[in-house]
């Protein structure tokens, strides 16, 4: 986003009325008529506000519903663009959005293999007796970590892997 657009942007969002707007749209797609009842002013202003969200490409029309009078009404959603401001140098801003991607790529990963492995226990594993089930503390006896495990070995993969990433970003983090 260049100076220009992010000029534009805060003056979209720096309106009271508009910013309500778009914090309720965030929530839950809605009609202009819904929207006019969350800012309490009239329909005319409520499209007016819509309009210059529209124009700044923070919303689009999502779907259409049809009134009690048989009329099409828009709906609102947010743009599948995400918001991301930074005030940093433009070559600074590839790299935070490449770490941001990066990220979630991780994470991604850490999840498919938490779901792989919670499926392949699934699968595999004898059935666990009624008294097992129960939860991770049982009747107030402790359980060990292994045990834990083979309670919830997806969540336990999940959490094993998030630490490892954190260890080698706070190791690389503390060499530079």
């Amino acid at each position: 986003m260049n100076e220009k657009d992010a000029i534009s942007l805060f003056e979209t969002l720096g309106d009271e009325t508009t910013l309500k707007i778009y914090t309720a749209i965030q929530q839950d797609p809605q009609t202009p008529s819904e929207l006019r009842e969350v800012t309490d002013t009239s329909l005319q202003n409520t499209h007016y506000h819509l309009n210059k969200l529209e124009d700044a490409g923070l919303v689009e029309p999502v779907d259409t519903w049809v009134s009690k009078r048989g009329k099409d009404m828009d709906v609102y959603g947010p743009t599948n663009s995400p918001l991301i401001l930074s005030f940093a140098a433009e070559e600074r801003t590839s790299r935070i959005r490449s770490r941001i991607k990066n990220a979630l790529s991780i994470l991604g990963v850490i999840s498919f293999f938490s779901l792989l492995v919670e499926y392949a226990v699934a699968v595999f594993a004898e059935p666990a007796s009624d008294w097992q089930q129960v939860g991770a503390g049982g009747y107030g006896e402790q359980r060990s970590l292994t045990e834990l495990f083979f309670q919830y070995p997806g969540l336990c993969v999940f959490v094993v892997g998030l630490l490892v990433v954190l260890a080698y970003v706070a190791f690389v983090s503390s060499r530079r």
